[in-house]
């Protein structure tokens, strides 16, 4: 894989009131992307659990200078787009449109995040979408098995022991002040960083974000909670009961490893060849197409700034769970035992290769790109190195890897119909 961003293409600056800023230009795409994180997502809610993804979803409801409804028509005549939202760690802006509109689209996204209203109509709106959302989803067998699987696996003051969703009682009472307290302590440029890509001029570009939010001030967010999960030392099971569901829903897994850990690059690895690469993986393979149990099965490594989870997840009809958990456990004990085939081990790193480079040919996945390398700390060089680094990985690796997901001590959450009753 060439590298679609070189070190040297890449120009930085933290502006004077702290925002970090990365440039790349894209001569002739026509096009602008920006993409913003700000250390304002769930893991701040401590305990209001759903106060961050609240604030996230208000912002674009109108500012100080336009009603929400204005902004979207402003948005929409310029043909461009600007969302914001915010998961556990941390709260996102995303936006694009055409390079000419570069100043707009600046003072836009500026406008949201610095400059929210929080209407009292949009912010009742939005608290009605956000408890729907959360009753809909305690219907969801899927939902209702991650969150039992959350619950089990991680401390109850760890971030990830909940969902960024909240939950009702919660949402239901949060008022403005408190949404305006989170944006005061949490929005701030010394703990925010912003990527320009497109057709635009670097150094020009610095000044246009310079001059869009050179009003923005602010001083660092207080610093997350201490966030440990040690590994289950037993297997941990909970089971949950959805009314009026035929099909149950699966969680087994363990707490990861955040983005920064030396195994990152082999867990990855391990986890795509257990349930990403091909048809889900082995595990997919194993399950849904050899043993026809499975409407899906895959598996998913969460590594971010905190440990997230490793989970295997798949839905099943319930008299196969115990079988399919079985099926599960033997793929991951093969892998630990034998690591991957020459031939699969081969086609792990192409399409890690491959994938990444098919991510990075639109504006905004280079822009976001950008952004998690800053967020990251994995430094402007990290996709020339990123080929090296999947190359690197050795079988030995992987199988080492593997290992952190023991087969004898794990959790396992399950939500479906009342198994007890069949």
């Amino acid at each position: 894989m060439t590298a679609p961003i070189a070190a040297a293409e890449v120009v930085r600056a933290v502006l004077p009131n702290g925002l970090t800023c990365l440039v790349r230009a894209s001569p002739g795409a026509g096009m602008v992307a920006l993409h913003a994180y700000l250390r304002a997502g769930g893991m701040f809610d401590r305990d209001r659990p759903g106060l961050a993804r609240f604030v996230g979803a208000a912002l674009i409801r109108g500012t100080h200078r336009h009603r929400g409804p204005d902004l979207a028509e402003a948005l929409d005549t310029m043909g461009a787009s600007l969302t914001v939202s915010a998961g556990t760690e941390t709260a996102s802006l995303a936006a694009h449109g055409l390079a000419e509109d570069l100043p707009r689209l600046l003072g836009f996204a500026a406008e949201v995040l610095v400059e929210p209203a929080f209407p009292p109509d949009e912010v009742e709106r939005v608290r009605g979408e956000l408890l729907t959302a959360i009753r809909v989803n305690g219907l969801d067998t899927r939902q209702v098995a991650e969150r039992l699987f959350r619950r089990l696996a991680y401390p109850a003051d760890h971030p990830h022991s909940r969902s960024p969703d909240g939950d009702e009682a919660t949402v239901a009472g949060l008022d403005r002040a408190t949404l305006e307290a989170f944006h005061r302590t949490h929005y701030v440029p010394g703990a925010a960083i912003l990527a320009v890509v497109g057709d635009v001029e670097p150094s020009a570009a610095l000044d246009r974000v310079a001059e869009a939010f050179a009003g923005w001030q602010g001083h660092g967010t207080p610093p997350p909670p201490a966030a440990r999960a040690a590994p289950p030392a037993t297997v941990v099971r909970g089971e949950a009961s959805v009314p009026g569901k035929s099909q149950s829903d699966l969680v087994l897994g363990v707490p990861g490893v955040d983005r920064r850990d030396p195994d990152y690059y082999a867990l990855m690895m391990a986890n795509l060849l257990l349930g990403q690469l091909g048809l889900m993986g082995r595990i997919g393979q194993r399950v849904r197409e050899t043993l026809g149990m499975a409407y899906y099965a895959y598996s998913d490594l969460r590594a971010g700034l905190l440990a997230g989870p490793w989970w295997v997840r798949a839905g099943v009809s319930p008299v196969n769970v115990d079988r399919a958990v079985a099926a599960i456990l033997a793929e991951i004990e093969q892998l630990q035992s034998s690591g991957p085939a020459p031939d699969e081990l081969a086609d792990a790193r192409t399409f890690l290769t491959g994938s990444l480079a098919v991510r990075l040919e639109s504006t905004p996945g280079l822009a976001q790109m950008l952004a998690d390398m800053e967020l990251y700390a994995l430094g402007l060089d990290y996709l020339e190195r990123y080929p090296a680094i999947i190359s690197a990985v050795s079988r030995e690796a992987i199988v080492h890897a593997a290992r952190r997901f023991p087969t004898s001590a794990y959790v396992l959450a399950v939500a479906g119909p009342d198994r007890s009753a069949a």
